[in-house]
């Protein structure tokens, strides 16, 4: 339930960036963006509410969190260079390939952050006749970050909670692609 929530949290960021860069791309991006909000949303209800019953017997196994300094000049400087790049990348595919390049470049940013691919379209989709592939470059971005995550649990994780994600992840995505492609 808690990673499932983290992903609502990220959609939610998403969606709230665009909505106040370049209000334009949200329209597209709604579908795909609510489809998978609900499917998400569907998961980690039924998970919080199926772990309410165990909460008594993992009370005692949980362990404190580390936490990190969110404002660190390096954190800043590192998300600072993976922008330049990805701007980099979408402006170069954007003059030496088709659009399929541009979604190549937003799977392969979206490993490691959707931060800096959506802001990247933000900025391509103030040509409004950009703005469907755009968003699918978000989409795809938000998509690849979340089998990125995915992966991590699965291997990090227990049986029980990697297979809890591939269902929730596969029924995710099934909800976002079809979304966008009906849109």
């Amino acid at each position: 339930a808690g990673v499932l929530m983290a992903w609502i949290v990220m959609f939610a960021r998403v969606l709230g960036m665009v909505a106040l860069l370049n209000p334009a791309l949200l329209k597209p991006l709604l579908w795909p963006f609510g489809a998978m909000l609900a499917v998400n949303m569907g998961f980690a209800g039924w998970h919080y509410v199926r772990s309410l019953s165990d909460a008594g017997h993992q009370a005692n196994t949980m362990n404190e969190v580390p936490l990190k300094n969110p404002f660190s000049l390096w954190a800043a400087t590192k998300f600072g260079l993976l922008f330049a790049v990805v701007l980099l990348m979408v402006e170069v595919a954007r003059r030496s390939f088709s659009t399929a390049g541009l979604m190549y470049v937003a799977v392969l940013a979206g490993t490691t952050d959707v931060d800096a691919i959506t802001l990247s379209m933000v900025d391509f989709a103030r040509d409004t006749s950009q703005l469907g592939i755009a968003a699918q470059a978000v989409v795809a971005g938000v998509l690849s970050n979340t089998v990125v995550k995915a992966g991590l649990t699965v291997v990090l994780g227990s049986r029980g909670l990697a297979r809890r994600m591939i269902i929730a992840t596969g029924a995710m995505m099934a909800a976002g692609l079809l979304a966008i492609w009906l849109a």
